[in-house]
């Protein structure tokens, strides 16, 4: 076999087949922009909310490696909420304890972890260099207010110490109508801390937006350090031969519309990025065997992409579960 069709680990090790990776989308972009902005104006809160699967808790990850980048040794805390039928400060100190990586999140009383708490996200931003924090709290609808109570004692501690947390509350919808009820309750101190902005979570809106997150397919390698792009790994006979991802965005676009008309669906079409990102690794992966130097994706391996990615299915328990998207 010739060596530039021979791929250079096993198809199953790809992180595409184990979904180990992160494609950039403009929504993603946009929000990290808007992060980094909080971050420059020490801006204390904000909320980022988004329909289940629209990617969010993704976004954190791929955010959290671009602040890293461009605030070198940035300390950054990803906790992820959890329900919890009453609020116990001992186990929500632990979990922030265990989230900011703390060898001994479950050791002492409620004082001494709020203690070891500061103290080590003390020792974070003075090892970093920083006089602030971000702190991601993922799926935070789950929170009560009793929780907001206690991450706000928190946060005025840090001020005491000359640290600025800045903190993201990422979530569903839901918050919206968390944070409308915190200011009927005249809980501003809460609202002030954590709920001032708010950042949209869209989907993918256009064969625009499309081309822009098959570009990342054609661009992004594994191996890190080779020259085998996603695309040319699944398809390296077709690749050498011209195939682009990125060629393929209208007809993608294309292939989300006719699911989206064909279900009965009205209004803008607006596709969670889990279910895009399922559509293409059905194409790369269920397909590679008709690599060839005259392959090409036809209109019939899309639609079956879209139906296997069960866009319509997800679609339909939005519609019948949540309040239908605005454009914003």
């Amino acid at each position: 076999m010739d060596m530039t069709y021979q791929r250079p680990i096993s198809i199953d090790d790809h992180p595409i087949i184990g979904k180990r990776y992160l494609v950039p989308t403009p929504t993603i972009d946009e929000v990290t922009k808007r992060v980094v902005k909080q971050i420059r104006l020490r801006s204390p809160g904000a909320i980022l909310y988004g329909y289940p699967r629209f990617g969010k808790t993704s976004a954190i990850r791929y955010i959290i490696r671009y602040l890293m980048e461009i605030f070198p040794d940035a300390v950054c805390i990803n906790f992820r909420c959890e329900t919890h039928k009453s609020g116990s400060e001992d186990a929500f100190l632990s979990a922030l304890l265990a989230a900011a990586g703390h060898t001994e999140p479950l050791a002492g009383r409620v004082s001494r972890k709020r203690m070891r708490l500061i103290e080590q996200i003390c020792e974070l931003a003075d090892r970093a260099g920083k006089d602030w924090i971000v702190f991601f709290a993922d799926e935070a609808q789950k929170l009560q207010v009793l929780e907001y109570e206690w991450l706000r004692d928190v946060h005025d501690q840090l001020e005491l110490k000359g640290i600025r947390m800045i903190t993201i509350l990422v979530g569903q919808p839901q918050i919206l109508d968390q944070k409308s009820a915190l200011r009927q309750s005249l809980d501003t101190q809460i609202v002030l801390r954590f709920m001032v902005t708010e950042m949209r979570f869209g989907g993918i809106r256009s064969a625009e937006e499309v081309a822009t997150c098959l570009l990342a397919y054609d661009q992004s390698c594994f191996p890190a350090d080779s020259a085998w792009q996603f695309t040319r790994f699944f398809y390296p006979r077709a690749y050498a031969a011209g195939l682009r991802l990125a060629d393929q965005a209208d007809a993608v676009w294309s292939a989300f519309e006719r699911a989206h008309l064909g279900a009965g669906f009205s209004g803008p079409i607006e596709i969670p990025m889990a279910y895009f990102a399922r559509a293409v690794e059905c194409a790369l992966s269920e397909y590679h065997e008709y690599d060839s130097d005259d392959f090409s994706f036809s209109s019939v391996i899309w639609d079956s992409a879209v139906l296997d990615s069960t866009y319509v299915l997800a679609c339909e328990e939005i519609r019948l579960g949540l309040p239908l998207p605005k454009w914003v």
